[in-house]
């Protein structure tokens, strides 16, 4: 029943705000990982329940009441909007992670010095870095 879809659009829609304003927040918080395993269900509950409504009446939309037809895509556009901004945190978040570990990293090497020099066939000299090896401990 399209009544499922419609709960199911909305708790996520609520899921990805509650995620969004964790990350906004400077500091990691411990419930992101139950709440990106959460969004995960109810994402495919959503396409469980989509791909159930499009098998069983394909235009199950256009046979609803205007009001609800109107209702579902307010809560999809309501949706949509959320999953944009969610796609922006993470993305700023994931940049700022990759900055952060080329500048451990070059400052592995430069503390290593992690450098090579190798001459060539005609005398050349050729000067070559190694990746200086990293590891991350994610547990504080």
């Amino acid at each position: 029943m399209w009544i499922d879809l419609v709960d199911a659009i909305g708790s996520l829609a609520k899921l990805v705000d509650e995620e969004n304003d964790r990350l906004t927040m400077p500091v990691n918080h411990p419930d992101l990982p139950g709440i990106v395993a959460a969004k995960a269900r109810l994402a495919g509950q959503v396409e469980a329940e989509s791909a159930r409504l499009a098998r069983e009446q394909p235009d199950w939309l256009a046979t609803l009441a205007p009001e609800d037809q109107d209702k579902v895509r307010e809560l999809i556009d309501l949706l949509m909007r959320r999953l944009t901004i969610n796609a922006n945190l993470l993305d700023r978040r994931l940049r700022l992670c990759d900055d952060l570990m080329g500048a451990i990293a070059a400052e592995a090497q430069r503390l290593t010095g992690a450098r090579s020099t190798v001459y060539g066939v005609r005398g050349t000299l050729r000067m070559s870095e190694q990746a200086a090896p990293i590891s991350v401990n994610s547990q504080y």
